[in-house]
């Protein structure tokens, strides 16, 4: 215990243990003030600057790297440019701080999130700082639906904050469930502490409400209310609040922190105790003659100073945000040697891609690969990735084919370029500017490095039975950029057939039913497929079904019912069976198999279970006119942290039976 209350006062000066004597060492008179928020020409907060500027080394710091991190904070919070804040010629603090970037612990949440706080700040990229990538390093910290040690609390509120500030969507599974656990420990007094089942405290009712409503959390919900609750219950008769029975500036700061954040006023009647505002206490312990803030030893403080600037200009954490990024749509086709892997549409934005020997790389844009992710959790299909100095995460395998030594190789195309750089490189346009939206990624098998897509067109994708119809196939020429004819190619319909040189054929199918035509030839990479229906009612689509809401039914299947509520479960838990029909409502017999998705961290795709077995391996025949009754029950892992009502899809794919 001591050792954890060491580590928890190392990274935030932890004010549970060190601010009792305060008051008794500087019995400063208070004054009443009501100008709220203060502003950088303020004389309170330009003498703290001053304070700073007049404790920075040549080296960059001030105070040191812990406390230069807080430094930058305040100095941002004033509306000032840390990378100008230098003596002399020397280095600035940012400059410092990057120099001696890896002079955090990695493996304390609070040393990664401090640092995150304080580049984003700066202005600076957390994901390339010093070389070190300090977003991904928190994410490594992730573990068991919570940031860091499980035993504590207030790495979970700084690792929110840090998240958050680097541009981390409120919704992502790292911060919904740690969100999630900062609400599961708070206590029956409203209030949070810095450990899982101790006694609630100011400083960290503070940090947990900042935090909460960094991840979006509303105001007014019961969460923030009670734990504002709980810090109005520790407010001293000065104005201050209480820590360890006597107020400090620290606490007095944090809590305002928390106060602003939750869009109340620090001077309004409800915060006026006795005539005394918080902004009274902590002004009270200022050092008039050289604007600083007092330690708990009474020593002027660099570190303590920091942290009142941002208090008193209303200026809460995290003083900075990067938005998040903008999420793109594309196609993905991944084409191996015999057969296409996959095909369809994901959402990209960030990712993190793990290589083959477990480190997490992060990737703060919507990229090539990250799209490639995507595409491997819908279509339940694995990829390994190596990262290599110099060309960055390069993809070995996709489905298990691939071989980086003797081949083949993977390679990829967007919107029919041959890319030039790592897949982890390419950044997926949204919107102009900075360019045109990107809409196909093409992932391919190579053997040769020089093998161009092929497309094939069709005049007709509805006949008759015998009825012909015109197919065209082109190859993209990576020279003049632009398709031209391809003749000899094999176009697979009903039977086999092979384009003229003018690459194109005219071809009629004998039979009804639904059929994917494509093309390929040597050298190239097989097209997409076009779907043709042929016959008079016959028609094969899709039938899906909706596991929290109504999804459109199929054409030539029916499934009934269209929605599924598996009910109250908790982590653990299996759900009631649900009986689901498939009905064949086509001219042939057909062969159904599913797909799972949702946006659930995995609760469907991981839990869901049809006639007792995982929903990947369902494959089953249903004849004309029959139906066939499937079981549906849901299982909810053991660890899963997640809340609240959960949705997802479970998509019924038919196909003709071979």
């Amino acid at each position: 215990m001591a050792d954890i209350k060491r580590r928890i006062a190392a990274f935030l000066g932890s004010l549970l243990l060190i601010f009792a004597l305060i008051l008794t060492i500087l019995p400063i008179p208070i004054v009443a003030y009501s100008n709220y928020p203060l502003s950088s020409s303020d004389a309170e907060i330009a003498s703290a600057l001053d304070y700073l500027r007049n404790n920075q080394t040549t080296q960059g710091d001030i105070g040191g790297f812990g406390t230069s991190a807080w430094a930058s904070m305040a100095i941002v919070a004033a509306g000032e440019d840390p990378h100008t804040w230098k003596v002399g010629s020397n280095p600035s603090i940012v400059d410092y701080l990057e120099a001696h970037a890896d002079d955090a612990n990695f493996s304390v949440t609070t040393d990664v999130a401090r640092m995150i706080l304080a580049i984003v700040a700066a202005g600076e990229n957390p994901a390339n700082f010093g070389g070190i990538n300090f977003t991904a390093a928190l994410k490594t910290l992730y573990d068991d639906g919570q940031i860091g040690d499980t035993s504590l609390l207030n790495d979970d509120f700084w690792g929110v904050m840090a998240l958050i500030s680097a541009g981390e969507s409120s919704s992502s599974e790292i911060v919904a469930n740690s969100v999630a656990f900062i609400k599961d420990n708070q206590s029956g007094d409203g209030g949070w502490s810095w450990g899982v089942g101790q006694g609630s405290d100011v400083d960290d009712t503070a940090c947990a409400v900042m935090a909460l409503i960094a991840a979006g959390e509303n105001p007014g919900s019961n969460a923030i209310t009670n734990g504002l609750n709980y810090i109005k219950s520790q407010q001293a008769d000065n104005g201050g609040f209480l820590s360890w029975g006597a107020t400090n500036p620290s606490t007095d700061s944090w809590a305002i922190d928390a106060i602003v954040a939750a869009g109340q006023n620090p001077t309004s009647s409800y915060w006026t105790k006795n005539n005394n505002t918080p902004i009274d206490d902590l002004l009270g312990f200022q050092d008039t003659t050289d604007g600083s803030f007092p330690d708990w030893q009474g020593n002027p403080s660099p570190w303590i100073t920091a942290y009142a600037i941002p208090a008193l200009l209303g200026k809460p954490y995290p003083v900075k945000v990067l938005q998040p990024q903008e999420a793109v749509s594309v196609y993905v086709r991944v084409e191996g040697q015999s057969s296409t892997i996959w095909n369809g549409n994901v959402t990209v934005s960030e990712s993190t891609i793990t290589d083959d020997e477990g480190n997490p790389h992060y990737l703060s844009d919507p990229t090539a690969l990250g799209a490639l992710d995507e595409a491997s959790q819908i279509g339940n299909f694995p990829y390994t990735v190596r990262y290599y100095e110099g060309l960055g995460l390069c993809i070995l395998s996709i489905s298990g084919e691939g071989d980086w030594t003797n081949g083949p190789w993977w390679q990829y195309r967007v919107d029919d370029y041959l890319a030039e750089v790592g897949a982890n490189s390419f950044i997926l346009n949204v919107t102009t500017p900075p360019g045109p939206p990107h809409y196909e990624i093409l992932f391919y098998s190579s053997t040769t490095f020089s093998e161009t897509p092929l497309k094939i067109a069709l005049n007709k994708t509805e006949v008759d039975v015998g009825e012909e119809f015109a197919v065209t196939v082109n190859a993209y020429n990576d020279t003049i950029h632009n398709w031209l004819p391809c003749a000899n190619a094999t176009v697979h319909a009903d039977e086999d057939c092979v384009t003229s040189p003018e690459g194109t054929i005219d071809i009629s199918i004998s039979s009804d039913g639904t059929f994917n035509i494509f093309a390929e030839k040597s050298g190239c990479i097989r097209s997409d497929k076009v779907l043709v229906k042929v016959g008079t009612g016959v028609e094969s689509s899709q039938g899906q079904v909706s596991l929290s809401a109504t999804i459109v039914p199929a054409i030539s299947i029916e499934v009934t019912p269209d929605s599924i509520n598996f009910g109250n479960l908790t982590s653990g838990y299996t759900s009631d069976a649900h009986t689901l029909s498939i009905e064949n409502k086509g001219g042939m017999p057909i062969k159904v198999t599913a797909q799972v998705t949702d946006q659930a961290q995995g609760l469907f795709v991981t839990g869901l279970k049809l006639d007792n077995s995982s929903w990947d391996s369902f494959d089953t025949t249903v004849n004309v006119n029959d139906c066939e009754e499937v079981w549906a029950k849901l299982v909810v892992p053991l660890n899963y942290a997640g809340v609240g009502q959960k949705a997802g899809a479970l998509l019924f794919w038919a196909e003709e039976a071979s």
